[in-house]
């Protein structure tokens, strides 16, 4: 068996999901058909998994233990606690955050309690972002000696650091005084973070390495619709839509560059502009999940990212 085979013993499996809001349903619906037609636990089959915002969120309660059915029914049932319904949200959106995070918070309390990001059964990789001070901010699990702090921070703090969108909701604000924004500022897919984790501190060799990168969607929009130039009020939005576009879309060219098709895999599936919002739930994104894994189940098999089974954690440090 040559290094370079999918099935290869010593392949180290990457899965990385991107953030996204409640878009995220389709991450989790996907990832529950593929628990579910495949009688297994997505954990079993990932030797690290890196999420931001939403993906910040599912790989935490993968991590956790739940069931990816489990993660999606959270979107199904607090989508309106996370995100209430007003008459009033888009207009105060203009002076102030649109939402006071109280229900994100209790919904993220009722899932994870008191646990903390060293209980995880995996190695997880969640981004966030400091802007008083300019700093990355990667919350990661202690599967390396010299990660000694992360491993005791709640999870439902973490959670809450990585899906602090601006404009959305506040930062998360620790005990220090320090503040946190959405790790989607810098890194919405952290395809590459997973990658140099793996081949940095985890020490796995480039061609060991495959990786599936799972998005929210992406929107495709008409070339007339595109605004390229003008003021502040103009280009607020697009420019904010060509940032995070262009981070993934260089992220995703690395990492397939750095690992060939054979062990690099993305669904992302592209989507008319406008048709889902982060902050309102589409119940068509479960039908959209499963086609997906209906469509693209067998070249998952063929790539084997069905059959490989994760390397043992053991972590460093113990919460």
């Amino acid at each position: 068996m040559t290094p370079s085979s999918p099935l290869t013993p010593s392949r180290f499996q990457i899965l990385s999901l991107d953030g996204g809001g409640l878009k995220g349903l389709f991450t989790a619906g996907l990832l529950a058909k593929w628990e579910e037609e495949r009688n297994t636990r997505i954990v079993d089959h990932f030797d690290l998994i890196a999420g931001t915002s939403t993906g910040g969120i599912i790989a935490l309660g993968l991590g956790l233990g739940f069931t990816a059915a489990q993660i999606r029914d959270l979107y199904l049932k607090k989508a309106d606690l996370i995100f209430p319904p007003s008459l009033l949200g888009d207009a105060k959106h203009w002076i102030d955050v649109k939402y006071s995070g109280d229900g994100l918070r209790q919904a993220l309390e009722e899932l994870m309690g008191n646990r903390k990001l060293g209980e995880s059964a995996t190695r997880l990789l969640i981004p966030a972002y400091d802007p008083k001070f300019e700093g990355v901010h990667i919350f990661k699990t202690p599967h390396h000696k010299r990660l000694q702090t992360d491993y005791k921070e709640l999870t439902v703090h973490v959670a809450l650091a990585t899906s602090a969108a601006p404009t959305y909701f506040s930062p998360l604000v620790k005990d220090s005084g320090l503040e946190l924004v959405d790790g989607g500022v810098w890194a919405n897919n952290p395809i590459m973070l997973a990658v140099v984790e793996a081949m940095g501190y985890l020490a796995q060799g480039q061609k060991d390495i495959a990786a599936l990168r799972i998005g929210t969607t992406d929107e495709v929009y008409s070339i007339e619709a595109i605004k390229t130039a003008g003021g502040k009020a103009a280009m607020a939005g697009p420019l904010i839509s060509f940032m995070m576009r262009g981070q993934a879309q260089s992220a995703s060219g690395m990492a397939g560059h750095l690992l060939g098709r054979e062990r690099y895999h993305e669904i992302n599936p592209k989507v008319a502009a406008g048709d889902f919002k982060l902050d309102r739930l589409s119940r068509e994104l479960l039908a959209m999940a499963d086609a997906h894994w209906r469509h693209q189940s067998s070249e998952l098999l063929d790539k084997g990212f069905l059959d490989h089974k994760a390397q043992p954690y053991e972590p460093c440090y113990r919460p």
